[in-house]
């Protein structure tokens, strides 16, 4: 498959975006993702797509994954049992909540580990608007100086006096919350993961019912624990 320009790198940067997009990626909007120029986008999405890694959509509204990356994803989803799962998994039996792992990207925010039993109530929003989950404020909390348009994940801004109210909150507790804005019965909170030069490079968060939001901080010190024992497992380009 010849690529143009910045070659396999640009190639694999797309195919990170597609695989965030749950509903499939225009080529424009995966070009102002990845800061390239749009006909070389095209060049290498059509590329991608001839040679299977990328199908495009019924509608010809985007792209999504073809069937080469999820064949890969199988063979090596069959093969190893992820690093965190084992933290992970004694989390949500020790609270008996659910519990997401997630890891910060430059743009937002990945989602590595979702409670398979108890899943994210709207992952579109979680994804889209930082201001909507515990998670979202930590991102903002990590990124102080990333501004909404550099961050295209994100589809929605966020103003500063929330942001300086989020930081100021977060400075007194260590970790961040929010109640019945995802979901109008649930709650949760995030508490960050660092890398070995203190960045926070993702989190976990406890979900719950909202009339149980207030009793949840008792979990803190088992998130914090988590989030110190996967603190090895993850990098900031390394997640």
């Amino acid at each position: 498959m010849p690529l143009p320009e910045r070659g396999l790198g640009l190639a694999l940067e797309i195919l990170e975006q597609v695989a965030r997009d749950h509903h499939g990626a225009s080529a424009a909007e995966i070009a102002r993702a990845v800061g390239a120029p749009r006909a070389t986008v095209y060049r290498v999405v059509n590329a991608l797509v001839r040679d299977e890694y990328l199908v495009r959509r019924a509608d010809f509204s985007g792209f999504v994954l073809g069937t080469r990356v999820l064949e890969l994803a199988a063979v090596v989803g069959a093969r190893s049992r992820p690093d965190h799962a084992d933290v992970v998994d004694r989390l949500r039996a020790e609270t008996g909540e659910a519990v997401h792992l997630f890891a910060f990207h430059r743009t937002g925010l990945v989602v590595l580990d979702e409670d398979g039993t108890r899943p994210l109530s709207d992952r579109d929003a979680l994804l889209g608007d930082p201001l909507r989950s515990a998670i979202g404020h930590l991102w903002l909390v990590a990124h102080p100086d990333r501004r909404m348009p550099q961050a295209p994940s994100w589809g929605s801004g966020a103003p500063t006096e929330d942001v300086r109210a989020i930081r100021e909150a977060y400075a007194v507790r260590g970790y961040t919350e929010q109640g019945a804005l995802l979901a109008p019965d649930r709650g949760c909170l995030a508490v960050p993961i660092h890398d070995h030069a203190a960045r926070p490079v993702g989190a976990v968060t406890l979900s719950t019912a909202i009339g149980r939001l207030s009793v949840a901080a008792r979990h803190v010190g088992a998130l914090r624990d988590a989030a110190r024992a996967l603190a090895p497992l993850g990098s900031l380009s390394g997640w």
